[in-house]
């Protein structure tokens, strides 16, 4: 029963992304272990952006000071 945990942060990718991203998760076990879908699962933990950091700045700090036409 293979159990895969992504954590992003919350409000960096849509509703459509995140189904995909359960989707080929999903495809990935199927095809290279050889598991039953039916007993494949993916959650997707989205972390707010105040409770992850990095450079010692949480995201929120950083992105407040990129430019808008940066990606994240």
């Amino acid at each position: 029963m293979p159990y895969v945990k992504v954590e992003i942060a919350k409000g960096v990718a849509t509703v459509e992304q995140k189904r995909a991203v359960i989707r080929r998760m999903t495809d990935v076990l199927v095809e290279e272990l050889g598991r039953n879908p039916e007993y494949v699962f993916v959650v997707i933990d989205e972390i707010d952006t105040d409770n992850w950091g990095r450079k010692g700045q949480s995201l929120t700090e950083l992105w407040q000071q990129q430019s808008p036409d940066k990606p994240r």
